[in-house]
């Protein structure tokens, strides 16, 4: 059920941040950095999930085709419609995506109604892409998403959620009882983490738990895998000591896996990104020609989907 929130506003290093907020919870995004969530907080308890670089100067504009290493990286962010850059059909697919450079508008209808949103049309490919976040009575907030296929004919794309989290002690990964294994996209460890390998979870190799936010090569190991096809989209973090709970949901018909990026001391950050995706790995060269795990919409056609964010 959706609520009314807040709208607010302010500016961080020159942006206009655009926001809502409810009894429980406060989002903050920036329109002109590619619709950019920096702000997902608990106002029960006061804890970011957001994270950013630890450095004053943390948001930066890009430009179409920028490697994503080099961006800002801060919270959450889209991609469309790869991860990896690569060329598919003659076309070259940047890096993370089109959607994370574009300066975006927000419908200033749907702002007076206490919903941010904005549709947001591709170049490289011929997508028109739609994003409205609004808050539910569940304490937290919905992103509601559409994409149409303004070209000639059938495309393949990847979308996949790109939020990155920042880690506090104690922190523990819930996921569905029926993830056993994740099959990589790469990683950085000090043990072979390569493209299409499989490892066990939550605990890969002895003495090493995924759901403890634990990788091998610590302090400088990183880790990317998705799950098989899921029949529960949900995934979770927790703290047992200071109860904070942030919990995703989402539509498996729309987004079957899930991708978990564990960041443990690569170029010295510390997060966690869990991506509801349609595709994998993270090339949609490699999604649609060696595994077979991506999506396509006929001409004409609009997908939608959802997903929910709930702090506790």
């Amino acid at each position: 059920m959706e609520t009314i929130a807040e709208v607010f506003s302010r500016t961080e290093q020159g942006f206009a941040v655009v926001g809502l907020r409810t009894a429980l919870a406060e989002l903050e995004m920036v329109p002109a950095l590619g619709g950019r969530v920096i702000g997902l907080k608990s106002r029960r308890s006061g804890r970011q999930w957001c994270w950013h670089q630890e450095r004053p100067d943390w948001l930066w504009r890009n430009s179409p085709g920028d490697s994503f290493g080099l961006s800002t990286q801060a919270g959450i962010d889209e991609c469309l419609p790869t991860v990896e850059g690569c060329v598919w059909r003659g076309r070259v697919l940047p890096d993370h995506g089109e959607l994370w450079t574009c300066e975006w508008k927000l419908d200033p209808h749907e702002l007076s109604l206490g919903r941010l949103s904005a549709t947001v049309p591709l170049s490289v490919m011929p997508f028109t892409f739609c994003r409205t976040i609004s808050a539910d009575d569940g304490g937290g907030f919905v992103f509601d998403y559409s994409l149409t296929n303004r070209g000639p004919r059938t495309e393949e794309f990847m979308w996949c959620l790109h939020p990155l989290f920042a880690l506090v002690d104690g922190d523990q990964l819930v996921l569905p009882a029926e993830v056993l294994s994740l099959r990589l996209n790469g990683g950085i460890a000090d043990r072979p983490a390569n493209l299409g390998d499989t490892w066990d979870y939550p605990e890969p190799i002895t003495g090493f738990r995924l759901d403890r936010m634990q990788t091998p090569g610590m302090p400088h190991g990183c880790v990317k895998g998705f799950t098989e096809a899921l029949s529960d989209g949900i995934a979770a973090i927790e703290n047992g000591g200071t109860g904070d709970r942030l919990e995703l949901s989402w539509e498996v018909r729309a987004a079957p896996y899930l991708g978990l990026w564990l960041n443990r001391g690569h170029s010295g950050f510390h997060h966690v990104a869990l991506e509801p995706t349609n595709a994998a790995p993270d090339s949609l060269l490699a999604a649609v020609d060696s595994w077979k795990r991506f999506g396509s919409i006929t001409s004409g056609k609009t997908l939608c989907w959802r997903v929910r964010f709930r702090l506790a």
